[in-house]
């Protein structure tokens, strides 16, 4: 079905969307989107991902508007020929359900600065249909509202990635990213072979999927964080994170190894929303923070003018307040 088939979106006549359209024979109630360029962006996602059933479907769906559906139901009866084809058109229905929740649950305040892109569109709609599991179709869904919300969010190499996924993968993946401090790295905090969480087998893993660099810390990468004279700043994880409070005239640097998440792994973790990490990593990962000070700053650290501390944010604090759970001490004083 070509592109010059679909309806047009709505303009200064008030001719319906193609989501408009769309609600009335698929029984799919869209939201209302204030933000112009994003509706215009769902009007077209919405029409490629579902319209993607092959030759006559627009002569279908006409045939099949006068069916009886329940409120808020994908109904797809007669908009297929074959098993096949209801089964790839269901798959992509649930995708976009997904993706339509995301953004009435989710709104955005800024409208989307560009059109999303054809050949994207196009891929997605290729992979989503063969997604069956809900986790899975959950998380193409997520990634779609994203890219509607902001086109070039989410690469074609990412959704490519995805596409490979099994289920298994997608709970693995979730687990090490509750591990993630910064929004880019997993730290090395000792021998990897006696590392319970998120543990050798674990980080191979998220190399072998291209969600992270390689777990070698023999000339591994590592990461320097700064902080500046009189500050207190986080590096900070899922809901908790690490923070140092610098009252010195002189700043502060940390290096730290660590395992660096790829793009790919950068733009999922953003959709993700993580547990919290285990408490012993989190006090780990203080306790490294402290020794690599204590290294160039031990008479600082004792007197209390540099302070390490493993934190909470507290809810609804976007990370101003914090909750102490773990400090830190130097053994030898």
């Amino acid at each position: 079905m070509g592109e010059e088939n679909l309806p047009t979106a709505r303009d200064d006549s008030g001719l319906p969307t193609i989501g408009d359209w769309l609600s009335n024979w698929l029984g799919f109630q869209l939201p209302t989107v204030p933000l112009p360029q994003t509706a215009r962006n769902l009007d077209k996602a919405v029409g490629k991902i579902l319209l993607a059933a092959g030759e006559n479907a627009e002569a279908r769906i006409k045939a099949n508007t006068g069916k009886q559906r329940a409120k808020g139901k994908i109904d797809v009866e007669g908009l297929y020929r074959t098993e096949e084809e209801r089964r790839k058109l269901e798959n992509r229905a649930a995708t976009v359900r997904v993706a339509v929740d995301e953004l009435s649950e989710k709104p955005s305040r800024e409208d989307a600065k560009e059109e999303i892109d054809d050949d994207w569109l196009n891929l997605y709609a290729r992979l989503a249909e063969d997604k069956t599991s809900e986790e899975l179709q959950s998380l193409f869904g997520k990634i779609l509202a994203g890219e509607l919300r902001g086109p070039g969010t989410f690469s074609l190499r990412t959704l490519q990635l995805v596409s490979t996924m099994s289920r298994d993968d997608a709970h693995r993946i979730a687990e090490f990213f509750s591990f993630v401090m910064a929004g880019s790295m997993v730290p090395v905090l000792g021998d990897l072979n006696e590392e319970i969480k998120p543990g050798l087998n674990s980080r191979i893993l998220m190399e072998e999927l291209g969600i992270a660099t390689s777990a070698n810390p023999i000339g591994g990468l590592s990461l320097t964080f700064e902080f500046g004279p009189h500050s207190r700043s986080p590096i900070a994880g899922s809901g908790v994170g690490i923070v140092i409070a610098n009252d010195t005239d002189i700043a502060v640097k940390v290096q730290i190894e660590c395992q660096v998440l790829t793009s790919p792994g950068r733009e999922l973790i953003a959709i993700a929303n993580p547990e919290k990490p285990p408490l012993e990593y989190l006090k780990a990962l203080a306790k490294k923070v402290f020794e690599i000070i204590r290294s160039e700053r031990a008479a600082d650290l004792r007197g209390g003018k540099i302070r390490v501390a493993a934190v909470q944010f507290l809810a609804g604090s976007h990370g101003q307040q914090t909750q102490e759970i773990y400090v830190p001490t130097d053994p030898q004083t």
